[in-house]
């Protein structure tokens, strides 16, 4: 019961409706819809199909089950690997250390490959019920990303989300604001960490929530914790990432994508480089 109120609840605030407008849709009381959201009852059965049709939503999606969860994982690294984005091979990171592996999100470039991304920033944000009222990026490069991911939020999932680039393009942030920002690739945590000291400086603001792309798992600069727990616990933030090096390794494991080769040099990397 809670489960589904919780996600009644995200929906209705996404579509930024009171209990009573939701309850008048329904033909309800407000109570009802108040008993759902704290987890007190649960909506009746023959009201559910009615529920998922209003929100733009299926029955799984309702419940938030899905049959494909690792498949939405693979599938982006999949796509990854096909666009250039992920590869396997030696590299020297700007730490200095040497990876195995890297992420060049230099590679999208079409506009095929921004709906695409798009789409999965949708689904990660849509997956772990991010509750949010404002996609930000916070330079030009974003500018495509961000306006992908809103239209696919609105058009799949019946949620009108505003959007901003660097407080200059779209909506101006204010005080009202539940923002979640979007970034790409999280390693060391630096770059993120300065965007999001930028943010609370110039426009007196935190973020609750971040989407990155891909977390690297490696440790941050002042403990043995991974860079996303060191900033999750320094900003007071939720970090959600569509996948993880864990997800890369699981992949090439399964067969997903091709360089089972690599596997080693990415095991011992993780074990050498990942934070607990």
């Amino acid at each position: 019961m809670e489960l589904i109120g919780k996600k009644i609840r995200t929906l209705r605030k996404n579509k930024k409706m009171t209990q009573e407008q939701l309850a008048e849709v329904l033909a309800l009381s407000p109570q009802s819809v108040s008993k759902w959201e704290t987890g007190l009852s649960a909506p009746d059965v023959e009201l559910l199909p009615i529920i998922a049709r209003y929100f733009g939503i299926t029955m799984d999606e309702l419940f938030s089950y899905r049959l494909d969860a690792l498949n939405y994982k693979e599938r982006f690294i999949q796509f990854m690997v096909d666009n250039g984005v992920l590869r396997f091979g030696e590299f020297k990171l700007k730490s200095g250390r040497i990876s195995p592996y890297f992420i060049n999100t230099g590679n999208y470039k079409s506009g095929a490959q921004i709906s695409k991304l798009g789409e999965f920033y949708a689904e990660c944000i849509h997956e772990h019920n991010v509750e949010t009222n404002l996609l930000l990026g916070n330079t030009e490069k974003e500018i495509p990303l961000v306006i992908a991911a809103s239209m696919i939020l609105y058009n799949r999932y019946g949620e009108d989300i505003n959007y901003c680039i660097d407080n200059q393009m779209g909506k101006t942030l204010d005080a009202g604001d539940n923002i979640t920002l979007l970034k790409d690739t999280l390693t060391s945590g630096n770059t993120l960490k300065e965007t999001l000291q930028k943010i609370r400086g110039s426009a007196g603001k935190n973020v609750p929530n971040v989407i990155v792309s891909v977390d690297r798992m490696e440790k941050g600069k002042h403990s043995s914790k991974s860079a996303l727990q060191e900033l999750e616990k320094e900003f007071g933030i939720k970090i959600y990432a569509i996948v993880t090096i864990e997800d890369i390794i699981c992949a090439l494991e399964k067969g997903v994508i091709a360089g089972a080769e690599y596997l080693a040099p990415l095991k011992k990397y993780k074990e050498e480089y990942g934070g607990c």
